[in-house]
């Protein structure tokens, strides 16, 4: 069903403004909502009332704010309207007016921004439960992670430089230590156990950490950030959100070297990183490329991306074809002994 009315929202933590306009760029309704699920829920409904329309004819644009805009996804899956969330570095780039700035202001263009850009369009979709919980778990588990290493650092530092600090420091930190570590070994069980709930889940995992250098942290997160693969079509989309993809830089006779977008997904980009690090040690085919593009004189860094690039390939292909990774030898062993047993 396409809709006939847009709705720019401009997200803050306890309030949300929004921006009603026609395709014709028309501003209708201008309004401040409390960011809370009831409130939303009974505007949306009090907007396609008032213009007679199905609510399933809105479509509502936003900026990626994180956990601020969880009230608004909520709401939008359950009335059925489609929901816009995009990247607010795009919004920005794409604004020709930025001359003063209010939250006002914001949702117009958000909403002249969704207008203008309807045919590139990405709807929102509602992840599973136990990805929503999977999620949730693993920034628990990073938190507590993040917390430990900080106590074990300050921990080494005054061992090195300050015994008598260091000896006070490591009674105080003891039990907080202890307490974290069992705590993290407890979530990553409850991780475990959730992604055995879900077959579909637990095979992608199984498969994605078949390939070299790929670990269960870096598996765990592709299968959140993608919606279980559901989210992105192809290796190349993906390669573009995780910020693997080198793009041109030049201007008629000027050409610089191609550099990554910032536009990408920080956690998974890393999670690449020590995987491509982790590949070009263990398998055998990657080590060979990456040693032959230094000594061909590239930067190691860009050899390194190529690598992160070629991982994000091959995690795809195992999703795609259902089946564990090959390396290219195992791969012509097992073709050449099937041959052999199809002609005996």
């Amino acid at each position: 069903m396409k809709q006939k009315y847009v709705i720019g929202i401009d997200i803050s933590k306890t309030k949300v403004d929004c921006a009603v306009i026609d395709f014709g760029y028309e501003l209708m309704v201008e309004k401040e909502v409390c960011n809370k699920a009831k409130t939303l829920e009974t505007f949306l409904k009090a907007i396609a009332k008032q213009f007679q329309i199905n609510q399933k004819e809105l479509l509502i644009c936003c900026e990626n704010t994180g956990i601020y805009t969880r009230p608004l996804e909520v709401v939008c899956t359950r009335l059925g309207i489609t929901l816009w969330v995009e990247h607010a570095l795009k919004i920005k780039r794409a604004s020709t007016d930025m001359r003063g700035k209010d939250d006002k202001k914001d949702a117009l263009r958000i909403a002249h921004y969704a207008v203008r850009y309807y045919d590139k369009m990405v709807s929102y979709q509602e992840p599973s439960d136990i990805v929503k919980e999977l999620n949730v778990l693993t920034k628990a588990r990073d938190t507590m992670l993040s917390q430990k290493v900080a106590l074990e650092n300050q921990l080494r530092e005054a061992k090195t430089h300050d015994p008598f600090e260091y000896e006070i420091l490591a009674k105080t930190f003891k039990k907080s230590l202890s307490s974290l570590s069992k705590s993290i070994k407890e979530t990553e069980k409850q991780i475990e156990i959730l992604i055995q709930k879900d077959e579909q889940i637990n095979q992608n995992k199984q498969l994605i950490t078949t390939i070299p250098g790929v670990g269960n942290q870096t598996a765990i997160n592709l299968i959140i950030a993608t919606n279980n693969f559901q989210s992105f079509e192809s290796a190349k989309h993906l390669a573009c959100y995780a910020g693997v993809v080198p793009f041109k830089n030049q201007s008629g006779t000027i050409v610089k070297k191609e550099r990554v977008s910032k536009m990408a997904n920080k956690t998974i980009k890393k999670l690449l990183h020590l995987a491509a690090m982790a590949a070009i040690r263990s398998d055998k085919e990657l080590k060979e490329y990456y040693l032959r593009k230094v000594a061909e004189g590239k930067n190691k860094m860009s050899v390194l991306n190529a690598v992160r690039n070629k991982l994000v390939h091959r995690i795809m292909s195992v999703i795609t074809r259902k089946q564990p990774y090959l390396s290219r030898e195992d791969y012509f062993y097992q073709k050449r002994n099937n041959s052999v047993c199809l002609l005996t």
